[in-house]
């Protein structure tokens, strides 16, 4: 879904601030997901909110793919071990 562009946008951050800097910025956007979910909980949850913070965190996470050199196919092979993992976990439980 990420167009060249964008990726641009992301790698210019990148440069502009730092690696450190945009590490430290993923880290207080996945802290501000945390929060929505847990107003969501209390039944105090925005879905704009909610919607804005999932966007703002998968944007990060492909800041942190690119400034840690994680490409696609290495997150998606564990992600589908993963959910391999999990259909198991899910089977056995039934």
């Amino acid at each position: 879904w990420r167009v060249a562009e964008e990726i641009e946008i992301m790698r210019s951050a990148i440069r502009k601030n730092g690696k450190a800097m945009q590490t430290v910025v993923a880290i207080e956007e996945m802290s501000e997901l945390q929060k929505e979910l847990s107003k969501f909980i209390r039944g105090k949850g925005n879905r704009e909110n909610l919607i804005e913070e999932v966007a703002d965190v998968l944007v990060m996470i492909t800041q942190i793919q690119l400034m840690y050199h994680i490409p696609d196919d290495e997150v998606e092979r564990i992600m589908h071990l993963k959910l391999n993992r999990l259909k198991e976990r899910i089977e056995n439980a039934e």
